[in-house]
């Protein structure tokens, strides 16, 4: 297929981007990796990484010198239209594509119609997985073959960085934080007893939540295990753990300093500030544990609903006890002692 005109600019003073779209903040989380090093493989240093906003880049990236930029993917969610959605959509994004001048493309997903608004928005250098209707827009291989196009998405990626010979530079997720927001977080609550340890109360799907009573009992052993502050991590749907949260811990509101934390009306980034700063992390298999980990912050993930995530070293998965987890009642069937259990390790394993 011939390539387009490349309109208002030249490959040579072009930008590069890179497009993945999936919507998740694990997800892209997922990918840092991935971003991290297609970024060093540039004369620039810096990438514009192009995704939906529901995966918080704009927040995930503000100290990260390999993302230049992020442009937003304007696809459907929360029932809602997006501009970018359908054929029509494909136009428009290859309009918002073209404004950007870039002059080379790296397409993280196996879907055509990225590939094909790259194409239409004239970008000249268009990478991409090549699987199916996607190769036709393509004009830089590597391809990855047909049969891989079930892989886990970290997979995919990994295999092309590979086969496209770009040397992946970390072996798992690294978030890269702003030191002084962090050096910040830590003063603000300079006060609050130490060690600091951060559960994960929210959940993305009702399967994957442990539930208040679990996480009132679980703080109630952590306190008497020596823990001092306990930073709760969730959104609105938490909210309603605290007073149970509160009353496990015998915590008084009114004398300070407490030992409880809340994050229900933070930003992301107010979240990575002091989440760099935890001694441990304990939660459910969500966004947080994944950026936890991302950050440095060992981590225990409860996979009662879900299969445990394998790509960073710092998450310790607990399962059911069979080992099998089931979304119908595996959560459940994660006890606290396990979760204990497990705290013991990690405690074992910093002071040995």
């Amino acid at each position: 297929m011939a390539d387009a005109a490349l309109i208002g600019g030249s490959a040579a003073d072009g930008k590069v981007a890179i497009i993945q779209p999936l919507p998740g903040v694990g997800d892209m989380v997922w990918h840092l990796p991935h971003i991290h090093a297609l970024a060093e493989a540039q004369p620039e240093g810096a990438v514009a990484v192009v995704t939906k906003p529901r995966s918080r880049a704009d927040q995930l990236f503000a100290a990260d010198p390999a993302v230049s930029e992020v442009v937003w993917l304007d696809r459907s969610q929360d029932g809602k239209g997006g501009s970018h959605d359908g054929l029509l959509g494909v136009l428009k994004l290859a309009g918002m594509l073209r404004s950007h001048h870039f002059r080379r493309v790296y397409v993280l997903h196996h879907s055509w119609r990225y590939a094909c608004a790259a194409w239409l928005a004239g970008i000249p250098e268009r990478f991409g997985y090549g699987m199916g209707r996607q190769r036709r827009f393509l004009n830089r291989g590597p391809f990855l073959p047909e049969s891989m196009r079930r892989d886990h998405p970290l997979d995919l990626a990994t295999a092309w960085l590979k086969a496209a010979g770009i040397s992946q530079l970390e072996n798992e997720p690294q978030l890269r934080l702003d030191p002084a927001s962090v050096a910040a977080a830590r003063a603000a609550y300079a006060d609050r007893p130490r060690p600091w340890i951060a559960l994960g109360l929210g959940s993305s799907e009702p399967y994957k939540q442990w539930g208040a009573e679990r996480y009132a009992a679980l703080a109630a052993a952590l306190r008497a295990d020596g823990w001092g502050s306990f930073f709760l991590l969730g959104g609105s749907e938490e909210k309603p753990f605290l007073p149970a949260i509160r009353a496990a811990l015998g915590d008084d509101p009114g004398r300070l300093p407490g030992r409880l934390v809340e994050s229900f009306d933070m930003k992301m980034g107010e979240i990575l500030a002091f989440l760099g700063a935890m001694d441990l992390y304990v939660g459910n298999d969500t966004s947080f544990l994944n950026l936890a980990a991302a950050s440095g912050v060992p981590a225990i993930g409860l996979f009662g609903a879900t299969p445990p995530l394998t790509h960073s070293d710092a998450i310790a998965a607990i399962l059911p006890p069979d080992g099998v987890p089931d979304k119908s009642g595996g959560m459940a069937r994660i006890t606290v002692e396990a979760v204990m259990e497990a705290v013991a390790a990690h405690k074992a394993k910093a002071n040995g």
